[in-house]
């Protein structure tokens, strides 16, 4: 069966290549030139930053498995096992609200991850899909679903997965021709709402802090990592992470302004030192992280004769691991459903 993922999240690529590991032909389209979305690693100074997502936990059987054999392989590592919190007045060396468990990171940092599922399957990167052409029982046509892309080239498939964001999953999927058949997914993915951020990797000539990372309240500021524990760097790297509200009060500003702001905001939580930057690099994500997922690890539209479903980190939580197990459930679910393959 030919299938074609839209998307090159975790939960794109872990689909990806469990299906091409059971003899699907499988093609992941992704838009930007980088792939794993918040998976996203910035080197300056020679520190990796990762200004996405800065570290995950592992608690499944499922993603655990993955963990340890990304570990075995020195893709991965353990970081720490807590915080530090600042409450909007006092600084608390460990989080008292919080239950420590084991942080992973990438050893060079989170974004080899993608690029090491990344190898196993077809991706098309830079080719933005605009929508869905619906061809179906017409044996005139070889295959069931015709991916349009914005270069006014098509991609044919047997079968389509969206691994994007759950408001992109909603634009492809209105352009379906068969809007019975889609109707029942759009109306529960165009509930779900997202908080957005800013992020700001910096570097300093700076000494390295004590601290690992602060979970921030009653600030602008919500996240401040420190980067350079993860390396056993010498000078400091941080990676500091906005609040929706922050981002969504400064969309228009400026990058250079926003940049000051956030700096402003965290010289107040940790000391004047961090305005003296060496590098910056500065990121809107507008889909940064779901606020209402979805209670179920995929969605399928209801035709056998062209199969269609729904992956990503909005679907069964809004984690990295629900991410992963979406992608992985889904992908075991078409392999025994799919067992013959289809030229």
């Amino acid at each position: 069966m030919v299938i074609g993922i839209i998307g090159a999240s975790i939960s794109g690529l872990i689909a990806g290549k469990r299906l091409a590991d059971a003899g699907h032909d499988v093609t992941i389209i992704e838009k930007s030139r980088s792939i794993g979305g918040r998976l996203s690693t910035v080197n300056m100074d020679e520190l990796n930053l990762d200004f996405g997502l800065t570290h995950f936990e592992a608690d499944t059987e499922t993603f655990s498995a993955f963990v340890d054999e990304y570990q075995t392989e020195g893709i991965l590592k353990e970081w720490t096992d807590e915080f530090a919190l600042y409450d909007g007045t006092e600084m608390y060396d460990i989080d008292p609200n919080d239950d420590p468990q084991p942080k992973y990171v990438g050893t060079n940092g989170i974004q080899d991850i993608p690029r090491n599922l990344g190898r196993w399957v077809d991706i098309k990167s830079q080719e933005q899909a605009g929508g869905l052409t619906y061809i179906g029982p017409d044996r005139t046509k070889k295959r069931a679903w015709m991916i349009n892309l914005t270069d006014i080239s098509v991609f044919e498939c047997d079968a389509v997965i969206l691994a994007t964001p759950a408001v992109e999953a909603y634009g492809i999927l209105q352009t379906v021709q068969n809007k019975t058949a889609t109707r029942r997914i759009i109306r529960y993915i165009d509930e779900v709402l997202y908080d957005s951020s800013i992020s700001l990797a910096a570097t300093y000539d700076h000494e390295v802090p004590g601290w690992d990372g602060i979970e921030c309240e009653h600030s602008s500021v919500r996240w401040i990592s420190n980067e350079s524990t993860k390396q056993e760097a010498e000078k400091a790297g941080l990676v500091i992470q906005s609040t929706h509200e922050f981002f969504r009060k400064h969309a228009r500003t400026d990058d250079e302004k926003a940049k000051e702001l956030l700096l402003e905001e965290v010289s107040d939580i940790v000391g004047p030192w961090v305005h003296q930057t060496k590098s910056t690099y500065l990121h809107r994500w507008k889909y940064f992280n779901a606020r209402n997922p979805i209670d179920e690890y995929f969605m399928e539209l209801e035709m056998e004769e062209a199969p269609l479903a729904l992956i990503g980190d909005y679907l069964g939580g809004n984690t990295l691991e629900n991410a992963f197990v979406s992608g992985y459930n889904l992908a075991e679910y078409w392999i025994k459903k799919f067992s013959e393959v289809t030229v």
